[in-house]
């Protein structure tokens, strides 16, 4: 009997600095807002990230996961230290580095300032390395796995930095969708199972676009270029608890992962997938330990 491909898929742990440490010209930013919203108690509901993270990794180590997959959103403020640090603590899940795919959240890319896009990259570089280098539009993405000989890992990079404070949306590039029909269309990749990444959420758990302000704004183009997967799932994150949902016209079913880290909100997904058919286990917390929920 076949043995399924195990693929362990979580989200937006959210590494936060202390905001009093933080650098006076920092303050002149969008940050200014975040940080005080840190202060201000949002900080308290991430106090155990480390300890949800070690026990994730205990899960994935006695659990078989053969691709973890993380959909962004590591840091707080997209602040150098706090993805040193966060790189430091999903380093463990990162081994082999080829078998751990990712995407940045928009607040790991959180202003124009202090370079952030290449700071991400300059710290998760190590498993940003695509199978098929020559469709990446911008040296990175769209970033794809081929794993064995029937599945697919196809990441694209929706996190951008928004100058103004009350805004958190997102857009895939133009020339990074061009590249990702492309991909689709490629005798490599057609006809496998693919598992499309990102970090924004395509629809709502109630089937419905998020607002305007916290949407990827191009949703309807990348929901017209998923239409020709005919088996797949969409994997995401950005909204902080999981669920899953269909999408009008799309066969591949929509998994966010929600927040491993947010105190009441602990979740993600195990993914189990045995030639095109996909079988998918919520996590639940306990309060040490991670463990699949009852389907």
């Amino acid at each position: 009997m076949q043995k399924p491909l195990r693929i362990l898929h979580f989200s937006d742990i959210h590494i936060a600095s202390d905001v009093r440490q933080m650098r006076w010209h920092k303050w002149f930013s969008k940050r200014a807002l975040g940080a005080l919203n840190l202060a201000a108690g949002r900080a308290k509901y991430f106090s155990d990230t480390e300890k949800k993270l070690d026990a994730l990794l205990r899960f994935k180590e006695l659990n078989s996961i053969d691709i973890t997959i993380n959909t962004g959103d590591y840091t707080a403020l997209g602040l150098k230290e706090e993805l040193q640090r966060a790189k430091e603590l999903v380093a463990p899940f990162m081994i082999p580095p080829h078998n751990y795919v990712t995407v940045p959240g928009n607040h790991d890319i959180y202003v124009h300032r202090d370079k952030s896009h290449s700071l991400f990259v300059d710290y998760f570089a190590s498993v940003l390395q695509s199978d098929l280098p020559e469709y990446c539009s911008d040296g990175y993405w769209p970033l794809v796995r081929l794993v064995g000989d029937h599945t697919a890992v196809i990441a694209l990079n929706s996190a951008r930095a928004n100058l103004t404070p009350w805004r958190s949306d997102g857009k895939i590039p133009p020339k990074e969708l061009e590249a990702f029909l492309k991909i689709l269309k490629d005798k490599r990749v057609d006809g496998r199972f693919i598992f499309v990444v990102l970090h924004y959420a395509p629809r709502l758990a109630n089937g419905h676009n998020d607002k305007k302000l916290h949407s990827l704004r191009n949703v309807e183009a990348f929901l017209h270029a998923c239409q020709s997967i005919e088996s797949g799932a969409i994997l995401c994150g950005h909204i902080h608890h999981a669920y899953r949902v269909h999408a009008e016209g799309i066969k591949s079913e929509i998994f966010c992962a929600g927040s491993a880290t947010m105190e009441r909100r602990e979740g993600g997904w195990v993914y189990e997938l045995t030639g095109k058919q996909l079988k998918a286990y919520p996590l639940k917390w306990d309060g040490e330990n991670y463990s699949l929920a009852s389907n």
